[in-house]
Protein backbone atom coordinates (compact mmCIF):
# COMPACT_ATOMS: atom_id res chain seq x y z
CA UNK A 1 0.00 0.00 0.00
CA UNK A 2 2.80 2.39 0.91
CA UNK A 3 4.56 1.71 -2.38
CA UNK A 4 1.36 2.57 -4.28
CA UNK A 5 1.02 5.84 -2.36
CA UNK A 6 4.65 6.69 -3.04
CA UNK A 7 4.07 6.08 -6.74
CA UNK A 8 1.01 8.32 -6.69
CA UNK A 9 2.91 11.05 -4.85
CA UNK A 10 5.59 10.89 -7.56
CA UNK A 11 2.82 11.20 -10.16
CA UNK A 12 1.53 14.28 -8.33
CA UNK A 13 5.01 15.79 -8.33
CA UNK A 14 5.26 15.06 -12.04
CA UNK A 15 2.06 17.04 -12.69
CA UNK A 16 3.35 19.86 -10.49
CA UNK A 17 6.59 20.02 -12.45
CA UNK A 18 4.82 19.98 -15.82
CA UNK A 19 2.88 23.14 -15.06
CA UNK A 20 -0.10 24.75 -16.76
CA UNK A 21 1.69 25.62 -20.03
CA UNK A 22 1.86 21.92 -20.94
CA UNK A 23 -1.25 20.65 -19.19
CA UNK A 24 -3.68 23.17 -20.68
CA UNK A 25 -2.88 22.50 -24.39
CA UNK A 26 -3.04 18.72 -23.87
CA UNK A 27 -6.37 18.94 -22.05
CA UNK A 28 -7.73 21.35 -24.68
CA UNK A 29 -6.98 18.86 -27.45
CA UNK A 30 -8.73 16.10 -25.49
CA UNK A 31 -11.72 18.36 -24.74
CA UNK A 32 -11.88 19.44 -28.39
CA UNK A 33 -11.97 15.84 -29.58
CA UNK A 34 -14.65 15.03 -27.01
CA UNK A 35 -16.81 17.82 -28.39
CA UNK A 36 -16.39 16.40 -31.93
CA UNK A 37 -13.88 18.90 -33.33
CA UNK A 38 -11.57 17.49 -35.99
CA UNK A 39 -8.09 16.47 -34.81
CA UNK A 40 -6.26 19.22 -36.81
CA UNK A 41 -8.55 21.93 -35.40
CA UNK A 42 -8.22 20.56 -31.86
CA UNK A 43 -4.42 20.50 -32.12
CA UNK A 44 -4.36 24.02 -33.57
CA UNK A 45 -6.55 25.33 -30.73
CA UNK A 46 -4.40 23.61 -28.12
CA UNK A 47 -1.16 24.94 -29.61
CA UNK A 48 -2.52 28.48 -29.97
CA UNK A 49 -3.67 28.60 -26.37
CA UNK A 50 -0.48 26.89 -25.17
CA UNK A 51 1.70 29.32 -27.12
CA UNK A 52 -0.31 32.21 -25.75
CA UNK A 53 0.08 31.06 -22.16
CA UNK A 54 3.82 30.84 -22.79
CA UNK A 55 3.73 34.43 -24.02
CA UNK A 56 1.50 35.48 -21.14
CA UNK A 57 3.87 33.89 -18.64
CA UNK A 58 6.85 35.61 -20.28
CA UNK A 59 5.15 38.99 -20.01
CA UNK A 60 3.97 38.25 -16.47
CA UNK A 61 7.50 37.13 -15.62
CA UNK A 62 8.87 40.39 -16.96
CA UNK A 63 6.46 42.24 -14.71
CA UNK A 64 7.02 40.17 -11.57
CA UNK A 65 10.80 40.11 -11.91
CA UNK A 66 10.90 43.90 -12.10
CA UNK A 67 8.28 44.62 -9.44
CA UNK A 68 9.38 41.82 -7.10
CA UNK A 69 12.96 43.06 -6.84
CA UNK A 70 11.85 46.65 -6.25
CA UNK A 71 9.24 45.70 -3.66
CA UNK A 72 11.55 43.38 -1.73
CA UNK A 73 14.10 46.19 -1.59
CA UNK A 74 11.48 48.40 0.04
CA UNK A 75 10.57 45.65 2.52
CA UNK A 76 14.21 45.17 3.51
CA UNK A 77 14.50 48.84 4.38
CA UNK A 78 11.94 48.38 7.16
CA UNK A 79 13.69 45.28 8.56
CA UNK A 80 10.41 43.55 9.45
CA UNK A 81 10.63 40.59 11.84
CA UNK A 82 7.44 38.60 11.26
CA UNK A 83 6.83 34.96 12.11
CA UNK A 84 5.64 33.57 8.75
CA UNK A 85 7.19 34.14 5.33
CA UNK A 86 4.80 33.88 2.38
CA UNK A 87 6.24 31.26 0.07
CA UNK A 88 3.89 32.22 -2.77
CA UNK A 89 1.72 29.98 -4.91
CA UNK A 90 4.71 28.00 -6.25
CA UNK A 91 5.63 26.75 -2.77
CA UNK A 92 1.99 26.06 -1.87
CA UNK A 93 1.43 24.10 -5.10
CA UNK A 94 4.62 22.08 -4.72
CA UNK A 95 3.78 21.13 -1.14
CA UNK A 96 0.13 20.33 -1.97
CA UNK A 97 1.03 17.98 -4.82
CA UNK A 98 3.62 16.20 -2.64
CA UNK A 99 1.04 14.75 -0.23
CA UNK A 100 -1.19 11.68 -0.41
CA UNK A 101 -4.18 13.90 -1.16
CA UNK A 102 -2.27 15.69 -3.91
CA UNK A 103 -1.32 12.37 -5.50
CA UNK A 104 -4.99 11.47 -6.13
CA UNK A 105 -6.54 14.90 -6.49
CA UNK A 106 -6.73 15.09 -10.31
CA UNK A 107 -8.94 12.02 -10.96
CA UNK A 108 -11.06 12.82 -7.90
CA UNK A 109 -11.78 16.43 -8.98
CA UNK A 110 -12.40 15.41 -12.60
CA UNK A 111 -14.97 12.88 -11.35
CA UNK A 112 -16.63 15.51 -9.14
CA UNK A 113 -16.82 17.97 -12.06
CA UNK A 114 -18.41 15.35 -14.35
CA UNK A 115 -20.90 14.36 -11.64
CA UNK A 116 -21.92 17.98 -11.01
CA UNK A 117 -22.38 18.54 -14.76
CA UNK A 118 -24.57 15.43 -14.96
CA UNK A 119 -26.64 16.62 -11.97
CA UNK A 120 -26.98 20.14 -13.45
CA UNK A 121 -25.23 21.60 -10.40
CA UNK A 122 -22.60 23.39 -12.48
CA UNK A 123 -22.17 24.60 -16.07
CA UNK A 124 -18.40 24.84 -15.92
CA UNK A 125 -16.05 22.35 -17.55
CA UNK A 126 -12.85 22.97 -15.61
CA UNK A 127 -9.85 22.22 -17.84
CA UNK A 128 -7.41 24.16 -15.66
CA UNK A 129 -6.14 20.87 -14.25
CA UNK A 130 -2.78 22.11 -13.02
CA UNK A 131 -4.57 24.46 -10.62
CA UNK A 132 -6.27 21.50 -8.96
CA UNK A 133 -3.46 22.00 -6.47
CA UNK A 134 -5.77 24.45 -4.67
CA UNK A 135 -8.07 21.55 -3.77
CA UNK A 136 -5.07 19.42 -2.82
CA UNK A 137 -3.87 22.28 -0.60
CA UNK A 138 -7.15 22.45 1.33
CA UNK A 139 -7.34 18.68 1.59
CA UNK A 140 -3.74 18.30 2.73
CA UNK A 141 -4.20 20.92 5.43
CA UNK A 142 -7.25 19.07 6.74
CA UNK A 143 -5.36 15.77 6.63
CA UNK A 144 -2.67 17.28 8.89
CA UNK A 145 -5.31 18.87 11.14
CA UNK A 146 -7.40 15.70 11.59
CA UNK A 147 -4.90 12.95 10.82
CA UNK A 148 -7.41 11.55 8.32
CA UNK A 149 -7.08 11.32 4.54
CA UNK A 150 -10.84 10.74 4.36
CA UNK A 151 -11.65 14.16 5.79
CA UNK A 152 -8.91 15.63 3.65
CA UNK A 153 -10.61 14.46 0.48
CA UNK A 154 -14.02 15.62 1.72
CA UNK A 155 -12.53 19.09 2.24
CA UNK A 156 -10.99 19.08 -1.24
CA UNK A 157 -14.31 18.03 -2.80
CA UNK A 158 -16.22 20.67 -0.84
CA UNK A 159 -13.79 23.36 -2.01
CA UNK A 160 -14.24 22.14 -5.60
CA UNK A 161 -18.05 22.26 -5.36
CA UNK A 162 -17.92 25.80 -3.95
CA UNK A 163 -15.47 26.93 -6.65
CA UNK A 164 -17.41 25.49 -9.60
CA UNK A 165 -20.59 27.21 -8.43
CA UNK A 166 -18.69 30.47 -8.03
CA UNK A 167 -17.15 30.05 -11.49
CA UNK A 168 -20.69 29.77 -12.90
CA UNK A 169 -21.72 32.86 -11.00
CA UNK A 170 -18.93 35.16 -12.18
CA UNK A 171 -18.81 33.87 -15.78
CA UNK A 172 -20.86 36.69 -17.28
CA UNK A 173 -18.81 39.38 -15.54
CA UNK A 174 -15.53 37.90 -16.73
CA UNK A 175 -16.81 37.43 -20.29
CA UNK A 176 -17.99 41.05 -20.48
CA UNK A 177 -14.75 42.56 -19.16
CA UNK A 178 -12.47 40.30 -21.23
CA UNK A 179 -14.63 40.35 -24.35
CA UNK A 180 -14.65 36.54 -24.57
CA UNK A 181 -17.69 34.28 -24.79
CA UNK A 182 -18.08 30.79 -23.36
CA UNK A 183 -15.35 31.04 -20.71
CA UNK A 184 -15.02 31.54 -16.98
CA UNK A 185 -12.18 31.54 -14.45
CA UNK A 186 -11.88 28.51 -12.17
CA UNK A 187 -8.68 29.15 -10.19
CA UNK A 188 -10.19 28.73 -6.74
CA UNK A 189 -8.06 31.04 -4.61
CA UNK A 190 -8.39 33.85 -7.17
CA UNK A 191 -12.14 33.67 -7.76
CA UNK A 192 -12.83 33.51 -4.01
CA UNK A 193 -12.08 37.26 -3.98
CA UNK A 194 -15.27 37.76 -6.03
CA UNK A 195 -17.73 37.67 -3.08
CA UNK A 196 -15.64 40.31 -1.31
CA UNK A 197 -15.84 42.52 -4.40
CA UNK A 198 -19.59 41.91 -4.68
CA UNK A 199 -20.13 43.11 -1.11
CA UNK A 200 -17.92 46.15 -1.71
CA UNK A 201 -19.80 46.92 -4.93
CA UNK A 202 -23.04 47.25 -2.92
CA UNK A 203 -21.29 49.53 -0.42
CA UNK A 204 -19.81 51.74 -3.14
CA UNK A 205 -23.29 52.19 -4.63
CA UNK A 206 -24.28 54.06 -1.46
CA UNK A 207 -21.22 56.32 -1.28
CA UNK A 208 -21.83 59.53 -3.31
CA UNK A 209 -18.19 60.05 -4.30
CA UNK A 210 -17.75 56.46 -5.49
CA UNK A 211 -21.22 55.82 -6.87
CA UNK A 212 -20.50 57.48 -10.21
CA UNK A 213 -16.71 57.10 -10.33
CA UNK A 214 -15.90 55.23 -13.56
CA UNK A 215 -12.21 55.79 -14.20
CA UNK A 216 -10.17 53.15 -16.00
CA UNK A 217 -7.06 53.04 -18.17
CA UNK A 218 -9.08 53.20 -21.39
CA UNK A 219 -10.99 56.27 -20.16
CA UNK A 220 -7.67 57.92 -19.30
CA UNK A 221 -6.47 57.12 -22.81
CA UNK A 222 -9.49 58.84 -24.35
CA UNK A 223 -9.06 61.95 -22.19
CA UNK A 224 -5.29 62.34 -22.50
CA UNK A 225 -4.70 61.06 -26.02
CA UNK A 226 -1.16 59.76 -26.57
CA UNK A 227 -0.20 60.49 -22.94
CA UNK A 228 -2.98 58.17 -21.80
CA UNK A 229 -1.73 55.20 -23.83
CA UNK A 230 -1.07 52.08 -21.71
CA UNK A 231 2.61 52.05 -22.71
CA UNK A 232 3.00 55.64 -21.42
CA UNK A 233 1.13 54.90 -18.18
CA UNK A 234 3.33 51.86 -17.58
CA UNK A 235 6.45 53.92 -18.25
CA UNK A 236 5.40 56.61 -15.77
CA UNK A 237 4.55 54.04 -13.08
CA UNK A 238 7.97 52.44 -13.58
CA UNK A 239 9.75 55.77 -13.28
CA UNK A 240 7.93 56.58 -10.04
CA UNK A 241 8.65 53.13 -8.57
CA UNK A 242 12.32 53.37 -9.57
CA UNK A 243 12.62 56.79 -7.95
CA UNK A 244 11.03 55.54 -4.71
CA UNK A 245 13.50 52.62 -4.64
CA UNK A 246 16.44 55.02 -5.22
CA UNK A 247 17.41 53.26 -8.45
CA UNK A 248 20.07 54.76 -10.68
CA UNK A 249 18.97 56.73 -13.75
CA UNK A 250 19.57 53.75 -16.06
CA UNK A 251 17.76 51.29 -13.76
CA UNK A 252 14.82 53.68 -13.38
CA UNK A 253 14.40 54.16 -17.13
CA UNK A 254 14.76 50.42 -17.73
CA UNK A 255 12.04 49.73 -15.18
CA UNK A 256 9.79 52.29 -16.87
CA UNK A 257 10.33 50.78 -20.32
CA UNK A 258 9.72 47.25 -19.03
CA UNK A 259 6.45 48.18 -17.33
CA UNK A 260 5.39 50.13 -20.43
CA UNK A 261 6.06 47.01 -22.52
CA UNK A 262 3.94 44.90 -20.17
CA UNK A 263 1.04 47.37 -20.35
CA UNK A 264 1.26 47.26 -24.14
CA UNK A 265 1.64 43.51 -24.65
CA UNK A 266 -0.59 41.98 -21.99
CA UNK A 267 -3.98 42.84 -23.59
CA UNK A 268 -2.73 41.71 -27.01
CA UNK A 269 -1.76 38.31 -25.64
CA UNK A 270 -5.35 37.57 -24.65
CA UNK A 271 -6.56 37.98 -28.23
CA UNK A 272 -4.60 34.90 -29.32
CA UNK A 273 -6.20 32.87 -26.51
CA UNK A 274 -9.59 33.99 -27.81
CA UNK A 275 -8.71 32.71 -31.27
CA UNK A 276 -7.63 29.33 -29.91
CA UNK A 277 -10.63 28.88 -27.62
CA UNK A 278 -13.33 29.96 -30.06
CA UNK A 279 -13.70 26.62 -31.94
CA UNK A 280 -13.79 24.63 -28.70
CA UNK A 281 -16.19 26.94 -26.88
CA UNK A 282 -18.59 26.96 -29.85
CA UNK A 283 -18.42 23.16 -30.20
CA UNK A 284 -18.94 22.73 -26.45
CA UNK A 285 -21.94 25.02 -26.53
CA UNK A 286 -23.53 23.13 -29.42
CA UNK A 287 -22.76 19.75 -27.84
CA UNK A 288 -24.26 20.68 -24.47
CA UNK A 289 -27.24 22.45 -26.04
CA UNK A 290 -28.23 19.27 -27.88
CA UNK A 291 -28.09 17.18 -24.71
CA UNK A 292 -29.11 19.71 -22.07
CA UNK A 293 -31.48 22.12 -23.78
CA UNK A 294 -31.62 25.63 -22.34
CA UNK A 295 -28.30 25.44 -20.48
CA UNK A 296 -25.20 27.49 -21.19
CA UNK A 297 -21.80 25.92 -20.47
CA UNK A 298 -18.39 27.47 -19.85
CA UNK A 299 -14.77 26.45 -20.29
CA UNK A 300 -12.92 27.03 -16.99
CA UNK A 301 -9.45 28.59 -17.30
CA UNK A 302 -6.53 30.01 -15.31
CA UNK A 303 -6.82 33.49 -13.78
CA UNK A 304 -3.79 34.55 -15.86
CA UNK A 305 -6.32 35.08 -18.65
CA UNK A 306 -7.88 37.94 -16.67
CA UNK A 307 -4.51 39.62 -16.03
CA UNK A 308 -4.52 40.95 -19.59
CA UNK A 309 -6.78 43.84 -18.67
CA UNK A 310 -5.01 47.21 -18.43
CA UNK A 311 -6.40 47.88 -14.95
CA UNK A 312 -4.72 44.77 -13.53
CA UNK A 313 -1.27 45.80 -14.74
CA UNK A 314 -1.63 49.31 -13.29
CA UNK A 315 -2.87 47.96 -9.94
CA UNK A 316 0.04 45.50 -9.79
CA UNK A 317 2.33 48.49 -9.27
CA UNK A 318 0.02 50.76 -7.27
CA UNK A 319 -0.83 48.06 -4.70
CA UNK A 320 2.79 47.56 -3.56
CA UNK A 321 2.87 50.47 -1.05
CA UNK A 322 -0.15 48.98 0.72
CA UNK A 323 1.45 45.53 0.94
CA UNK A 324 4.34 47.15 2.79
CA UNK A 325 2.24 49.57 4.86
CA UNK A 326 -0.29 47.01 6.07
CA UNK A 327 2.39 44.39 6.79
CA UNK A 328 3.84 46.96 9.22
CA UNK A 329 0.73 48.48 10.84
CA UNK A 330 -1.93 45.73 10.77
CA UNK A 331 -2.56 44.64 14.39
CA UNK A 332 -1.74 40.98 14.97
CA UNK A 333 -0.24 40.41 11.53
CA UNK A 334 2.59 37.88 11.36
CA UNK A 335 2.72 37.45 7.55
CA UNK A 336 5.62 38.79 5.49
CA UNK A 337 4.11 38.80 1.95
CA UNK A 338 7.31 38.16 -0.02
CA UNK A 339 5.74 35.59 -2.34
CA UNK A 340 2.78 37.85 -3.01
CA UNK A 341 5.11 40.54 -4.36
CA UNK A 342 5.90 38.31 -7.34
CA UNK A 343 2.20 38.00 -8.14
CA UNK A 344 0.76 41.48 -7.72
CA UNK A 345 -0.54 41.32 -11.31
CA UNK A 346 -3.08 38.77 -10.04
CA UNK A 347 -4.27 41.06 -7.23
CA UNK A 348 -7.13 42.62 -9.17
CA UNK A 349 -7.78 40.14 -11.96
CA UNK A 350 -11.12 38.82 -10.62
CA UNK A 351 -12.07 41.92 -8.65
CA UNK A 352 -11.77 43.96 -11.85
CA UNK A 353 -14.32 41.69 -13.52
CA UNK A 354 -16.80 41.97 -10.66
CA UNK A 355 -16.46 45.77 -10.71
CA UNK A 356 -16.97 45.68 -14.52
CA UNK A 357 -13.60 47.27 -15.29
CA UNK A 358 -14.09 50.20 -12.92
CA UNK A 359 -10.53 51.07 -11.91
CA UNK A 360 -11.39 53.14 -8.83
CA UNK A 361 -13.57 50.45 -7.28
CA UNK A 362 -11.14 47.68 -8.19
CA UNK A 363 -8.19 49.49 -6.65
CA UNK A 364 -10.04 50.28 -3.41
CA UNK A 365 -11.25 46.70 -3.04
CA UNK A 366 -7.74 45.36 -3.68
CA UNK A 367 -6.45 47.57 -0.87
CA UNK A 368 -9.05 46.10 1.50
CA UNK A 369 -8.22 42.58 0.33
CA UNK A 370 -4.59 43.14 1.27
CA UNK A 371 -5.52 43.22 4.97
CA UNK A 372 -7.65 40.08 4.53
CA UNK A 373 -4.75 38.29 2.85
CA UNK A 374 -2.39 39.15 5.72
CA UNK A 375 -4.80 37.86 8.35
CA UNK A 376 -5.48 34.65 6.41
CA UNK A 377 -1.73 34.10 6.09
CA UNK A 378 -1.32 34.59 9.85
CA UNK A 379 -4.25 32.24 10.57
CA UNK A 380 -3.05 29.29 8.48
CA UNK A 381 0.67 29.87 9.14
CA UNK A 382 1.08 27.33 11.99
CA UNK A 383 -0.84 24.57 10.15
CA UNK A 384 0.87 25.23 6.81
CA UNK A 385 4.26 25.18 8.52
CA UNK A 386 3.40 21.78 10.04
CA UNK A 387 2.33 20.49 6.60
CA UNK A 388 5.54 21.78 4.99
CA UNK A 389 7.67 20.08 7.66
CA UNK A 390 5.82 16.79 7.14
CA UNK A 391 7.01 16.55 3.53
CA UNK A 392 10.54 17.82 4.25
CA UNK A 393 10.13 21.24 2.62
CA UNK A 394 13.23 23.44 2.67
CA UNK A 395 12.29 26.73 4.29
CA UNK A 396 13.49 30.10 2.92
CA UNK A 397 16.72 31.29 4.51
CA UNK A 398 16.10 32.73 7.96
CA UNK A 399 12.45 31.67 8.05
CA UNK A 400 11.03 29.65 10.95
CA UNK A 401 7.53 29.42 9.51
CA UNK A 402 5.90 29.50 6.09
CA UNK A 403 2.46 30.58 4.95
CA UNK A 404 0.43 31.40 1.86
CA UNK A 405 -0.81 34.97 1.41
CA UNK A 406 -4.20 34.78 -0.28
CA UNK A 407 -7.07 37.33 0.04
CA UNK A 408 -9.46 34.67 -1.27
CA UNK A 409 -8.27 32.26 1.41
CA UNK A 410 -11.35 32.92 3.53
CA UNK A 411 -13.12 30.16 1.55
CA UNK A 412 -10.63 27.34 2.07
CA UNK A 413 -9.92 28.50 5.64
CA UNK A 414 -13.63 28.16 6.48
CA UNK A 415 -13.64 24.60 5.11
CA UNK A 416 -10.32 23.63 6.72
CA UNK A 417 -11.14 24.79 10.24
CA UNK A 418 -14.72 23.50 10.08
CA UNK A 419 -13.34 20.06 9.25
CA UNK A 420 -11.37 20.18 12.49
CA UNK A 421 -14.56 18.85 14.09
CA UNK A 422 -14.67 15.88 11.69
CA UNK A 423 -18.28 14.65 11.18
CA UNK A 424 -19.72 17.77 12.79
CA UNK A 425 -17.49 19.78 10.45
CA UNK A 426 -18.78 17.80 7.47
CA UNK A 427 -22.34 18.77 8.45
CA UNK A 428 -21.32 22.42 8.87
CA UNK A 429 -19.63 22.53 5.45
CA UNK A 430 -22.58 20.74 3.81
CA UNK A 431 -25.01 23.31 5.26
CA UNK A 432 -22.77 26.15 4.10
CA UNK A 433 -22.66 24.71 0.55
CA UNK A 434 -26.45 24.35 0.44
CA UNK A 435 -26.71 27.96 1.58
CA UNK A 436 -24.21 29.01 -1.08
CA UNK A 437 -26.27 27.32 -3.81
CA UNK A 438 -29.40 28.99 -2.45
CA UNK A 439 -27.79 32.45 -2.43
CA UNK A 440 -26.59 32.10 -6.03
CA UNK A 441 -29.79 30.57 -7.44
CA UNK A 442 -31.40 33.80 -8.73
CA UNK A 443 -28.52 34.89 -10.95
CA UNK A 444 -28.14 31.35 -12.33
CA UNK A 445 -31.83 31.21 -13.26
CA UNK A 446 -31.57 34.63 -14.90
CA UNK A 447 -28.65 33.43 -17.05
CA UNK A 448 -30.57 30.37 -18.17
CA UNK A 449 -33.45 32.59 -19.29
CA UNK A 450 -31.10 34.92 -21.21
CA UNK A 451 -29.40 31.98 -22.93
CA UNK A 452 -32.72 30.40 -23.96
CA UNK A 453 -33.92 33.74 -25.31
CA UNK A 454 -30.68 34.22 -27.31
CA UNK A 455 -30.84 30.74 -28.85
CA UNK A 456 -34.46 31.24 -29.92
CA UNK A 457 -33.44 34.35 -31.82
Amino acid sequence: MNSILELLVKAGNFVSNIGSMVMIPVILVIVGLFFRISLPKAIRSGLLVGAEFVGLNLVTGLLTSNIGVAAKLLFERFNLNLKFVDGGWAAAAGIAYSTEVGALIIPVILAVNILLLFLHLTRTVNIDIWNFWHFAFAGSMVMVLTGSMFYGFLAAIAYCVFSLRLADYIAKNMQDVLGMEGITITESAAIATAPIAMVMDKIYDHIPVLKDAKGDVKALNRKMGALGEPVVIGFVLGIVLGAVCSYSFRETVELGINLGAVMLMMPRMVKVIMEGLLPISEAAREFMQKRFSGEEYYIGLDSALACGHENCVAISVLIIPFYILFAIITPGNQTLPFGALAGTVFAGCITNGIHRGNFVRTYLTCIIQTVIGLYIGTLIGPLFTELAKSIGYQFPEGATGITYYCPGGWAYSTIIYSMKYKMIGVVIVAVLLVGWYYITREKSADRKYRFMTATRK
